[in-house]
């Protein structure tokens, strides 16, 4: 009895030992941990205050092109995905924005609801194109067929001499079909050398779910891999939320949300496409 009850004090001497190091260490780990966060948060916010207050013309789309055109999928695409785009070019009087939005949303009153909202952001009504076609649905499960939207894409671009096309990467942000869509019309563009030699091309990048959601917290991120990009304050960003409130049929409670909390209303980064990036992408995925 006398040498078991040593053995059952010495395995719980042993145990106690080792939840006590445990405890330490988590400790340790922990004021770390919180001591790179608040770090970090500081990093985030001193990068925001030094480049509100810096000229824009540093990081947007290379020589400022005169003329740009945007092209969605939605109503709505415009404000939700391309906000920070759309704000400074508006407000620069040497370039002009085109929109080109390839569906009506489903719904006829979508189309009041684009052009008010484009009125709030400051392009002209006659810079808007809605595309009417049974062909392209608003359907997140179908793929647009991509020698019509790249026709459509390729008329505007002669039509009003465009110096530069921005639309959705192959993730297209949700990865939702239609936005893709966009993706692969200019894509087939580029590798056809369809493109004009005056216009170049450049797709919104999509981030992970997490990046998606963090807003001021993807700000280092974002500065480190994207070539170029737009940042609005939070003051400026009151005009991207009247603009969505404009889709009064599309505002609903998680879009609100959405608003509040996505990096999209905050930062754009762009990348530029060349045919030796698809070259190099097709090979990958391959």
């Amino acid at each position: 009895m006398l040498e078991l009850d040593f053995i059952r004090e010495y395995f719980s001497m042993q145990v106690n030992e080792i939840i006590c190091w445990w405890w330490v260490y988590i400790n340790e780990i922990s004021w770390q941990l919180l001591i790179a966060i608040v770090a970090y948060l500081c990093v985030c916010i001193f990068l925001y205050s030094i480049l509100k207050k810096v000229s824009h013309g540093a990081w947007q789309l290379p020589g400022l092109p005169a003329r740009i055109l945007l092209v969605t999928a939605h109503p709505d695409d415009e404000v939700m995905f391309f906000g920070p785009l759309v704000y400074w070019v508006t407000r620069t009087k040497a370039s002009k924005i085109y929109l080109l939005c390839l569906s009506s949303g489903g719904d006829r009153k979508r189309k009041e609801e684009l052009w008010a909202c484009t009125k709030i952001l400051g392009i002209p009504e006659d810079n808007v194109t809605i595309v009417m076609s049974t062909e392209l649905p608003d359907d997140q499960n179908v793929q647009w067929p991509t020698e019509i939207v790249a026709e459509c894409i390729l008329q505007h671009v002669e039509c009003y001499k465009i110096n530069a096309v921005v639309t959705f990467d192959k993730h297209g942000i949700s990865r939702h079909k239609n936005h893709i869509s966009l993706y692969f019309a200019i894509a087939a563009l580029c590798i056809e050398k369809k493109v004009p030699y005056y216009c170049k091309l450049y797709i919104l990048e999509s981030v992970n779910i997490i990046r998606k959601y963090v807003q001021l917290l993807d700000l280092p991120i974002s500065l480190l891999t994207a070539s170029y990009w737009y940042l609005m304050t939070y003051d400026q960003k009151e005009i991207i939320r009247k603009a969505m409130t404009a889709h009064r049929s599309q505002y609903v409670w998680f879009r609100k949300l959405y608003m509040i909390f996505s990096r999209y209303t905050f930062i754009n980064t762009f990348q530029e496409l060349s045919a030796l990036d698809l070259e190099l992408d097709l090979q990958f995925d391959e």
